[in-house]
């Protein structure tokens, strides 16, 4: 069987960069990397992940403990195109930079951590047909890191 038959079994890994500290004005940006740790190329959705920007609550952000409420834009999504879909080969990765102050309110000074929620919401092997219904996608949670940051006068 084939290792994307077997969600248990990473594909896919993610990792979160951002600075140490940001001004309380500003953009605070976050880079998103997802690596592909199979031996084959595979088809990632980029819908609910930074690989297509800041469009719906996919993180998770909390300052001095206290979850900060979503306030960006919401996409209401009928079935993805060929395009909404990014090719990543074995060993490679796919990144994007997204300003998290476009949907969280990130302007109180304090100490923040962020955490994707993990989940792709439809991968492909090379070969395989795309794009596929939302009925026919095949998801995974995938693993990485969180960060943690100081919003500063």
């Amino acid at each position: 069987m084939n290792a994307i038959d077997q969600p248990e079994e990473a594909v896919l890994n993610f990792k979160l960069e951002a600075e140490a500290g940001y001004a309380a004005i500003g953009a605070v940006d976050i880079k998103f990397t997802l690596e592909n740790v199979s031996n084959e190329a595979l088809y990632v959705l980029t819908w609910y992940t930074p690989l297509e920007g800041l469009k719906g609550k996919i993180f998770k952000v909390t300052r001095n403990g206290e979850e900060i409420p979503y306030e960006g834009r919401m996409i209401k999504r009928g079935n993805p195109a060929r395009e909404d879909y990014v090719r990543i080969g074995p060993g490679e990765t796919a990144s994007a930079t997204v300003d998290l102050s476009s949907g969280y309110d990130l302007g109180a000074r304090g100490e923040y951590r962020v955490e994707f929620k993990g989940r792709i919401h439809d991968i492909a092997r090379e070969g395989q047909p795309l794009p596929r219904t939302q009925d026919a996608s095949q998801g995974m949670d995938v693993k990485g890191n969180a960060v943690a940051f100081r919003v500063h006068d």
